[in-house]
């Protein structure tokens, strides 16, 4: 299961693009968020004529994970005359759509990803902002299983321990150069996270030049594609 990515950026640090993922599931587009940037990069590549059905796991509301998913649906329903898959455990996801004079007959919703799409995603509730509901996602295959972040304050005790014991091939991880209260600064990784594991661990979310800091403390650090 591979995940690839539209961009790497911290939502304050747009040079790098908005960091929101892809991943291919037979004929099935299957996208984690869609950022103000993202709709362009998805036209991009991988493009969206190809593919059967398309997908959005929302981590959050955030302007940097859905500013342009309004976008994304209406291109979809109204050009290539289907409805895009909205999944979100909380249905406020809908309310941003009607805000951006999107319809319900535009796109389809969900609070979980139905059996049928190739892989399994189990929404995990992570702590970013006191005001909002934030989720990772733990996706499968009949392979392996890997953990998403989304936006998250702390590298939590359990994704640490399943990564320990193998449960997660990879870890996708937000992680902030400094000190910071919404995203895992980067010292809480170290602590939670061995050495011998970090090779599994995938930095994101970047909030500057700070690719070789995070390599030199033994972590791997997403590459976009587009």
């Amino acid at each position: 299961m591979e995940l690839h990515f539209f961009g790497r950026g911290a939502g304050f640090h747009p040079q790098e693009g908005n960091t929101n993922a892809w991943l291919a599931a037979g004929k099935t587009l299957i996208m984690l968020d869609c950022g103000e940037s993202t709709f362009a990069a998805v036209s991009h590549h991988p493009g969206l004529e190809p593919w059967d059905r398309v997908v959005v796991l929302v981590t959050h509301l955030h302007a940097d994970h859905v500013g342009s998913l309004a976008s994304l649906c209406s291109y979809n329903y109204f050009l290539l005359g289907r409805q895009v898959l909205v999944v979100h455990p909380v249905d406020t996801v809908k309310e941003i759509l009607r805000l951006m004079g999107v319809g319900e007959e535009v796109y389809r919703y969900a609070p979980a990803l139905p059996e049928g799409y190739g892989i399994q995603a189990k929404a995990m509730p992570v702590r970013h902002v006191p005001d909002m509901p934030c989720f990772g996602y733990e996706l499968s295959d009949r392979q392996e299983t890997i953990f998403y972040s989304g936006d998250a304050a702390e590298f939590a005790d359990e994704t640490a321990a399943k990564l320990i014991s193998g449960a997660y091939a990879r870890v996708y991880h937000d992680m902030a150069s400094y000190d910071s209260k919404t995203h895992c600064p980067i010292a809480q990784a170290e602590a939670k996270v061995p050495p011998a594991y970090r090779g599994r661990v995938y930095a994101m979310h970047l909030d500057g030049d700070v690719e070789q800091t995070f390599r030199d403390k033994g972590f791997q650090v997403i590459q976009t594609t587009n």
